[in-house]
């Protein structure tokens, strides 16, 4: 059922992508629709794993630039559109379920992997804000011996003046 049922899901790819409307041929979400439609493929027959096509997928789009939300909003929007469509083209309820239960997978695993990520970054930023503390502490602390070695030179010169 999952091979006829995922090409049939592959049909809908352009109307779900909205590839007419904006005209790309890689659009926002194509990674996580073809996520979908491999989920669909191995559906029943293996234990799910990790999309390491995926996975990569929101890394690259991650170390491209683009913002988590806007990756999150993309997921969103192929899995809102994917269900409507299965709604007009399936008849049979228990085959728009598989779709809805394995694009909600999917969509999981990339807010998984988009959490991971933020969790990450949000390590690095810390640790290097702790090491720019650190340096502007040590900076302070230098400044001060600094003054005190000038005042200490000023108070030695200005006693010898005498």
């Amino acid at each position: 059922m999952s091979a006829p049922v995922a090409d049939r899901v592959l049909v809908l790819r352009d109307e779900v992508l909205e590839t007419a409307e904006q005209g790309q041929a890689d659009p926002p979400g194509a990674e996580i629709f073809d996520a979908i439609v491999r989920a669909l493929i191995v559906e029943g027959e293996t234990e799910p794993g990790l999309d390491h096509t995926l996975h990569d997928a929101v890394s690259r789009r991650l170390a491209w630039g683009d913002r988590e939300d806007t990756l999150l909003a993309d997921a969103d929007r192929v899995c809102e559109r994917l269900l409507a469509a299965a709604q007009r083209s399936f008849t049979d309820a228990a085959e728009e379920m598989t779709i809805a239960e394995t694009a909600a997978e999917v969509v999981a695993a990339v807010a998984r992997m988009v959490a991971m990520s933020a969790v990450a970054r949000a390590g690095r930023e810390r640790a290097a804000r702790m090491r720019e503390e650190l340096a502007q502490k040590r900076l302070r602390d230098a400044i001060e011996r600094q003054k005190a070695e000038l005042a200490r030179l000023e108070k030695q010169r200005s006693s010898s003046d005498f």
